[in-house]
């Protein structure tokens, strides 16, 4: 690969240099294939996504430094942002933009101010293409939902298809009479909160299509005050929508007109064609010197909190769209939810798609560390010599919260992390004006004085162990110094070698263009046939490189694709909404959240049924309960995940299959020639092997990888306190001494949601044990199967099995065509054409 050497040294000037001369020869090579002219039509279509690919090589070639933060809902991050450019309150703390919306911060230096400014807001809308793309993935997650709901019979997911709306009919009430009729007479009644989320969903883009047309494409100035009003959000109570009665059907709602002021209602209206948010800001250069990043502009990629139950797909379509655009990547963990590794899953998501890891554009920081359970008092208290592995024997929560931030980066790049405390870092630049409240701003400095002390001791004792500088940055300003600098450096470092070894790869694809369009135009085995190629055979050859092509990614493509038949995250989705499901169904909850008056769940002198449960006994019990129940859940999960890959795989081939059947019908050729495609149009087949395979294989002890029995006890175990009463109960004991506010603190819903939270992880990590085992036993029968059958590809020309099995001929090529096709098989990517 072109620049793999270069990436390691990490040589910016070189990799500068080397991006600008590969952009010359992409652009001599796009000039000269499309100075080719008319190309025989079997070449047309090689041409044009060659052309296609070369356009990626240019595209990256081009890219302003960009920097995408990405983490999950309520981590802090707006706070962070806001730090990071040196003003508490510029962006308000729950800014709508920031909740199912991509958000660029377009930052450039200021040396005139004091402190960082908005200067101007847009809204960019999705344009045809987009819409197109979030439409049909938010109707392939309606139709998957709906299928693995259970359900639904066959006649009603088949009617199904066909009701997407598309061109002109998109955008009006008619369009998307059957798909919503679907959605209440057979969607809807099946009481599928998960696929009830997904209509609501579909229906909110039915909404801005009726409403918002005309501005697809464009891109319209924005007050602030607008663009921050809650109004622009999706429906923030959408789990309980779903649970109640389908809400009747908006009517088109106030038309967005471009050039017009976009009111709060327009732009609730049309809030799903919202592509991105552009806000400019000046930045201070005494407050972040941007020039260190090596360019006059920076942008930052604020991207929403990915997960919504309001927006997840149509969020999780466009996070895609922009994660290669960028030149970092901060990830934001939580680290008073240390042991929540959803943030890497994000990674992973956007892993599927894509041929090289992510981790070397992978910086971390951890958010919210006055907020670390536990603190880090029990290190604090430890006599003698402190060393790193001490404190983290203190602090479980600690090395978690490390542990994942280490999986996030490539290995041994714990310079890419950072431990924060936003709340820290304001109460330091307001002073005695914040307006934080005095309980946590005291909590917090205490904490940033025991971090200090740790630092010290660390950095005497354990001199050259990272857990020292990063306690000393925390402490110092809430590592946002540290997190700046660790940016320039990656940027200043890797930024350029990065995008070089992206160059290089969308280099590698453009090649593999350049070889199928060299193919076809030259002669085969060096002779020239003697006809031309009838549109039939062009059409055949093209389906059956398409069926090779798809047959040989299988294998590395299986896992990624059963965790997509299981749902956008795989398979720990799947199991954590069996886990959420029941447990928000327990009585408990119901009880104690009726209960609640103004956030507080009240003690008063009530039959004590009524606020059940009064100690984690009774809920214990309800979580074994529920353990029976999930565990039983997961039996059949293999055979119903089998089911669902084999149709996916069907569906995906059904239209070469019927094309195929329909071009070689009545042809006088040798069916034979195409005779191993068959196997890779239908997939059924692959059932009958794993079944087969497992019936003949012995029984085999567990895995060796299964955690050891002391490990998988603690993981699974009841994560409360045992026979341990709890504060909003009237038999609660209340300590002696505690301030009057204290219980009320405890008594808070928050706190029932927490404990609820706590049962769900340890439920789903529980449940997650048996059923990965489960899954890589299945993803290894199903590679086995396929490997057995991919021997049968044959490696030569397809344009002659086509010929073969259609009885026709190819017509000779032109000698100028020749000699550019063996100018594109001597280019390997260098620019040497």
């Amino acid at each position: 690969m072109v620049g793999q050497g270069r990436l390691l040294a990490g040589d910016t000037a070189e990799a500068a240099a080397e991006i600008e001369r590969l952009r010359r020869a992409n652009d001599a090579l796009v000039a000269r294939v499309a100075a080719a002219g008319e190309l025989p039509p079997g070449a047309e279509d090689a041409r044009r996504a060659l052309l296609d690919r070369a356009e990626l090589v240019r595209r990256c070639a081009d890219e302003p430094v960009t920097i995408g933060v990405l983490g999950v809902h309520s981590t802090g991050k707006t706070l962070l942002l806001n730090m990071l450019l040196g003003r508490p309150d510029l962006l308000p703390s729950g800014y709508a933009p920031t909740t199912g919306n991509v958000t660029v911060l377009h930052l450039r230096p200021s040396h005139e101010d004091t402190e960082s400014r908005l200067t101007g807001a847009r809204v960019e809308f999705l344009n045809e293409t987009d819409l197109a793309g979030c439409l049909a993935a938010l109707f392939d997650a309606v139709r998957d939902t709906a299928r693995g709901s259970g359900k639904l019979d066959d006649r009603a997911l088949a009617e199904l298809d066909g009701l997407l709306p598309e061109g002109p009919a998109r955008f009006t009430a008619e369009g998307w009479n059957g798909l919503v009729r679907w959605f209440t007479e057979r969607g809807w009644p099946t009481g599928s909160t998960a696929l009830r989320l997904r209509i609501l969903e579909l229906l909110a883009f039915r909404t801005a299509c009726l409403a918002g047309r005309d501005v697809l494409g464009r891109e319209e100035q924005v007050d602030f005050a607008t663009l921050s009003a809650s109004a622009i959000r999706l429906d923030t109570d959408v789990l309980e929508t779903a649970r109640g009665e389908m809400p009747p059907r908006p009517g088109p709602g106030l038309p967005i007109r471009p050039g017009a002021r976009l009111t709060e209602e327009a732009l609730a209206a049309g809030f799903a064609f919202i592509r991105r948010i552009h806000l400019d800001v000046l930045v201070p250069t005494a407050v972040w010197p941007l020039e260190e990043l090596g360019a006059e502009s920076v942008s930052l990629v604020d991207f929403p909190g990915l997960g919504s139950l309001a927006s997840k797909e149509r969020d999780a379509y466009l996070a895609d769209q922009e994660i290669d655009r960028l030149t970092s990547i901060v990830i934001m963990l939580d680290a008073e939810s240390p042991y929540d590794e959803a943030p890497l899953g994000l990674i992973t998501r956007f892993e599927r798609t894509r041929s090289a890891k992510l981790a070397p554009s992978c910086l971390v920081v951890a958010n919210r560390l006055d907020r670390l359970p536990g603190g880090l008092h029990g290190a604090e208290a430890s006599p003698g010599p402190l060393h790193t592995e001490a404190v983290l024997g203190h602090s479980d929560a600690l090395r978690t919260l490390l542990g994942i931030a280490e999986q996030a980066v490539t290995h041994g790049h714990t310079d890419r992390i950072t431990l924060a405390s936003a709340l820290y870092a304001r109460l330091l630049a307001e002073g005695e004006a914040s307006p934080v409240e005095v309980g946590s701003a005291d909590a917090a400095r205490a904490c940033a004085d025991g971090w200090r002390r740790l630092a010290q001791r660390l950095n005497a004792d354990d001199p050259g162990r990272p857990l020292g500088a990063l306690l000393e940055a925390a402490a110092a300003d809430g590592g946002i110094g540290r997190l700046r600098d660790t940016i320039a450096r990656h940027v200043g470092e890797h930024g350029m070698p990065l995008r070089l070894d992206r160059m290089t790869r969308l280099i590698d694809d453009r090649v593999r263009a350049q070889r199928d369009l060299a193919r076809a135009l030259r002669p085969v085995d060096g002779r020239r046939p003697a006809g031309r190629p009838t549109p039939e055979q062009r059409e055949l050859r093209r389906l059956l490189i398409q069926v090779a092509r798809n047959a040989r990614g299988l294998l590395q493509n299986v896992r990624p694709q059963m965790d997509q038949a299981e749902g956008d995250s795989g398979l720990r989705a799947a199991v954590e909404e069996r886990v959420v499901d029941d447990v928000f169904r327990w009585p408990e909850w119901r009880r104690l959240l009726e209960a609640v008056e103004r956030g507080v769940v009240p003690i008063r002198q009530l039959d004590r049924s009524e606020l059940r449960p009064n100690d984690t006994g009774e809920l214990e019990k309800s979580f074994n309960a529920a353990l029976e129940r999930l565990e039983s859940q997961i039996v059949d999960l293999d055979q119903t995940l089998l089911d669902r890959w084999i149709r996916a795989r069907d569906e995906e081939a059904e239209e070469p299959r019927r094309r195929i059947a329909s071009l070689l019908e009545g042809a006088e050729g040798d069916r034979d020639a195409v005779a191993w495609a068959d196997q890779f149009l239908t997939f059924g087949w692959v059932r009958q092997e794993v079944e087969r395979a497992r019936k003949s294989a012995p029984d085999e002890p567990p895995p060796t990888d299964s955690p050891p029995p002391e490990e998988s006890a603690q993981v699974q175990d009841f994560p409360l306190r045992r026979e341990h009463g709890l504060p909003w109960h009237p038999d609660y004991p209340v300590p002696h001494g505690w301030p009057a506010d204290e219980l009320e603190k405890r008594r808070h819903q928050i706190q029932v949601m927490a404990v609820r939270r706590e049962l769900v992880n340890a439920l789903t990590r529980k449940v997650m044990l048996q059923a990965e085992r489960r899954r890589r036993a299945l993803v290894d029968d199903v590679r086995a199967a396929l490997a057995r059958r991919l021997d049968a590809l044959p490696q030569g020309d397809y344009g002659r099995l086509a010929a073969r099995a259609l009885g026709q001929e190819r017509r000779s090529d032109d000698a100028a065509l020749g000699l550019l096709a063996d100018a594109l098989l001597q280019d390997t990517g260098r620019g040497d054409l």
